[in-house]
């Protein structure tokens, strides 16, 4: 379960309170990464602020700060532009000209598509690679791909992240992905042995979630629906993206709405997304061009009446629809939103604010990036990072 909100250090005063042993190692990684989440994704800041933010001491945070810097986590950006009396402070950043993040998506049939991301969750090249459209996406067509994007860049590799549509659990294994055909499938293990790198998968629509938190609308608690060649969901509660005891929350496209609608790829009748995939309603579409209308509509409905019970239980602040700009029109947002609202509000209470998903086709990539980061950058040591180079930035 990713957590957003900002880790809080450990303090030297604390220590006499914690039972359990703490290893130094802990402390440098707690206050790593309560810097790095200060300053994440593009927040500059003078160590003076850091500090009133944390609560360190002066002596720890030039001691934390300086080994990031030297680590190439963070960099001197310049002297702070404030005016009045006393010194101007230096200004700290995310360094972003040495660390690269492979995240690599197969959200699509047979397209596999990878970017090198720098350490503020921005994308800095994307490769794609097709597969041939008889055969299935294996582990060997996405070893080669990454390979592919470690040529590209002369940078150090920090981690990989694989995010796929598809139950992942906790150790990265993919217990089932329908669409890829793929079950119990040990992915991380395969990929580390295969790659020498930490490797971080999970579930396609989670990672979407993430990255409209961090750099879309999105807010604390929300829940994210994203339409493609399935229907999935990812929710957000307290600022924790929620996995679930069975890794499965969210999984809503396998949840039967018609116990006599039409048989899905998982062999069940009647599920949500043979109803609602992109497939489904591009098809209907073709067949009476002239009630696009009136089917965006009624899956808006549908939608909407399946969204209400968690949105109402969990008093969410938003809802963001991820998917193709001609499924999620007007008339399908509107809809949906007056199931909700019919559903939901009643006295103070209002439905969840909804609203269409604008980042596109990087969403998925860009929230496997700061996976693989928070994870990741506490685990730098000086014998990983280069030495800073003047032309480095600007």
């Amino acid at each position: 379960m990713l957590h957003f909100a900002s880790e809080r250090p450990i303090s030297e005063a604390s220590l006499t309170n914690i039972a359990t042993k703490t290893v130094p190692s802990d402390i440098r990684a707690n206050n790593t990464m309560a810097v790095f989440n200060l300053l994440f994704p593009a927040t500059h800041m003078s160590r003076v602020e850091l500090r009133r933010h944390i609560g360190l001491s002066r002596m720890a945070i030039s001691k934390v700060t300086e080994e990031m810097t030297d680590h190439r986590i963070i960099r001197e950006t310049g002297i702070d532009n404030r005016t009045g009396r006393g010194k101007r402070s230096t200004v700290l950043a995310i360094d972003t000209a040495y660390w690269r993040v492979i995240a690599i998506d197969l959200t699509q049939s047979f397209v596999i598509r990878g970017a090198l991301v720098d350490l503020c969750g921005r994308i800095v090249q994307r490769v794609e690679s097709t597969v041939e459209t008889t055969s299935a996406i294996t582990i060997d067509d996405v070893i080669a791909l990454i390979r592919r994007l470690r040529s590209i860049s002369d940078l150090p590799t920090l981690g990989v992240g694989v995010a796929l549509p598809g139950i992942v659990d906790s150790e990265g294994t993919v217990l089932n992905a329908v669409h890829l055909g793929w079950s119990h499938l040990p992915l991380r293990a395969r990929l580390e042995e295969a790659l020498g790198l930490p490797v971080s998968v999970n579930n396609s629509t989670r990672m979407a979630l993430i990255a409209e938190r961090f750099f879309g609308e999105g807010s604390p608690n929300s829940l994210l629906v994203r339409i493609g060649q399935g229907v999935g969901a990812a929710l957000c509660v307290n600022d924790e993206v929620v996995d679930g005891q069975a890794f499965t929350a969210g999984e809503i496209g396998h949840i039967t709405i018609d116990p006599s609608g039409p048989v899905c790829a998982c062999g069940r009748p009647g599920c949500l997304e043979t109803f609602l995939s992109s497939s489904r309603l591009h098809a209907m579409i073709a067949e009476n061009p002239q009630r696009r209308t009136q089917i965006l509509s009624e899956a808006g409905q549908t939608l909407g009446r399946v969204l209400a019970i968690p949105a109402g239980l969990l008093d969410l602040d938003n809802i963001a629809v991820y998917g193709p700009p001609e499924i999620v029109s007007e008339a399908f947002l509107g809809s949906m939103n007056e199931e909700l609202s019919a559903s939901i509000s009643f006295g103070n209470r209002t439905a969840p604010r909804l609203y269409r998903c604008q980042q596109g086709e990087d969403l998925v990539l860009r929230g496997q990036a700061v996976v693989v980061i928070r994870t990741c950058v506490p685990t730098i040591r000086e014998s990983d990072a280069g030495p800073a180079k003047e032309e480095d930035h600007p």
